[in-house]
């Protein structure tokens, strides 16, 4: 049986989960990018950071991660940009276990952006979206690499039934030999990324993105683990989570849903 949290355990959970939450939606810098916007974020981490480092709970109290180990997430890039945020996230996560965390929800910006793309139909896909969070908190990250593709389907799926026709038109020009499937809930993942991206409602770099997680999936068999001499770890289900946020809120802001 769990025990029942001090009522200042909760709100410090709350600011960490908060926290973790930015961290993880946080992109790596690019070229021409604002760089005002990425310190405007990564300083809204640092506000949340402040105050469970100014907390006395839990005790002893695990390392937080530090300003300079926050600030930095401004100025890197490529992988040492991952590399940062993976400590960051991985220092936050730590100190939410030793405030015995309870199963969690997906961030709510990225529950918002599927109520946006899947409408009427969004309740199954966001009861996806946080088994694959809790599968994450829990430390299940094979279940929530599976949980994150299974949310990118039904979105991707909602997507192309949003469009309408305009979607077979884009699946002949992508498979010329093929006729498009007869329902959106047909469209295999890869069939509704490419089309959406035909389409240009996903850019180029956001649907690099959602492949990987289609990659990531195939690690559910033996045999794929095997033959890639690897497993899912923490990170991978981390650039999964990711996935999802970058893929449904993409979604969101470029779907014309009136």
């Amino acid at each position: 049986m769990s025990r029942t949290l001090d009522p200042r355990d909760l709100v410090l959970l709350r600011l960490g989960a908060r926290a973790l939450d930015l961290v993880v939606a946080l992109q790596p810098p690019t070229f021409r990018q604002d760089r005002d916007a990425q310190a405007r974020r990564v300083h809204d981490v640092e506000s949340h950071v402040v105050r469970l480092r100014r907390a006395r709970r839990p005790s002893p109290k695990p390392p937080l991660p530090s300003a300079r180990d926050i600030a930095q997430l401004i100025d890197l890039s490529g992988r040492h940009f991952a590399r940062q945020r993976e400590r960051v996230a991985g220092l936050l996560q730590g100190y939410l276990d030793a405030l015995n965390e309870q199963p969690r929800h997906a961030p709510e910006d990225v529950r918002e952006a599927i109520r946006k793309v899947a409408r009427a139909a969004a309740a199954p896909v966001i009861e996806d979206a946080d088994e694959a969070w809790r599968s994450f908190h829990a430390g299940s990250f094979k279940a929530a690499v599976v949980m994150a593709g299974a949310t990118l389907e039904g979105a991707l799926q909602a997507a192309v039934e949003r469009l309408g026709k305009p979607t077979e038109v884009a699946f002949q020009a992508i498979y010329p030999h093929r006729k498009a499937p007869p329902q959106p809930d047909s469209y295999r993942f890869e069939e509704a990324l490419s089309v959406l991206k035909q389409m240009g409602v996903l850019t180029s770099a956001v649907s690099h993105v959602a492949r990987g997680i289609k990659e990531l999936r195939n690690f559910v068999h033996p045999a794929v683990q095997k033959r890639q001499r690897g497993s899912v770890t923490d990170t991978r289900a981390l650039l999964a989570l990711q996935a999802v946020a970058s893929v449904v809120e993409e979604l969101a802001e470029r779907l014309d849903l009136d």
